[in-house]
């Protein structure tokens, strides 16, 4: 019987080695690969016009899938991350909220998805002939006077992510604060996270992008 004991913490003890190796060699595998996405995407960025471009590393794009995706948007810089198992895939320009409404910091995540959706906070009055009287309406301030019609602004591939109405969604995009909370992508973007995406996924709003604060010194 000690005999058998014996053996029995010799083969848990080696057993429990092997998974502390197999953890470090994993550590080690990751690290050596977020040090190389970083290092593309530090290159990407340091050519030319980068901030009106979108960067794809098409590698750990091919390994992406709902499961192991996740976005960041950086406030400060107006981009916006998708990544892949924590690698940086996609860096693509946003337009956030302005001044005025601006977008929430936080730990979010996806709650709703609809391709084509229609604010209803936010539009245009027309009258009745199609003449705009509000250019931008706010259902909460701006009444339709009779005969004419309030119609919400276009927000195609929209991807909620408050209870306060805020998400991402395809729109005008010049590359700074000017919407009304939510985060204006281009097309490119926007189709690339609305088929990736699942409800659930997590999305961090930030000054700064954590992924790209990796390695940075305080």
């Amino acid at each position: 019987m000690a005999f058998r004991c014996v053996a029995l913490a010799v083969a848990t003890a080696a057993s429990s080695s092997c998974t502390v190796l197999e953890k470090r060699a994993e550590e080690k595998r990751f690290a050596a690969a977020r040090a190389e996405a970083l290092a593309a995407h530090a290159a990407w960025r340091a050519g030319s016009g980068w901030k009106a471009k979108t960067y794809k590393n098409e590698g750990i794009l091919a390994k992406a899938t709902s499961e192991n995706s996740a976005v960041e948007i950086s406030l400060s810089e107006q981009r916006g991350l998708l990544l892949v198992d924590g690698l940086i895939a996609m860096d693509f320009p946003v337009a956030t909220g302005k001044r005025s409404h601006p977008t929430p910091s936080g730990n979010f995540h996806l709650m709703d998805k609809r391709r084509d959706y229609s604010s209803n906070l936010y539009g245009k009055i027309l009258d009745a002939t199609g003449v705009v009287l509000v250019s931008d309406a706010d259902t909460r301030r701006d009444v339709p006077p009779e005969g004419a019609v309030f119609v919400g602004a276009k927000m195609a591939y929209w991807m909620r992510i408050t209870d306060t109405g805020v998400g991402m969604h395809v729109g005008y995009n010049p590359g700074r604060p000017v919407s009304h909370g939510c985060i204006r992508l281009n097309r490119e973007a926007a189709l690339k996270l609305f088929e990736l995406l699942k409800i659930g996924t997590p999305v961090v709003v930030a000054d700064r992008a954590p992924a790209l604060a990796v390695g940075e010194t305080p």
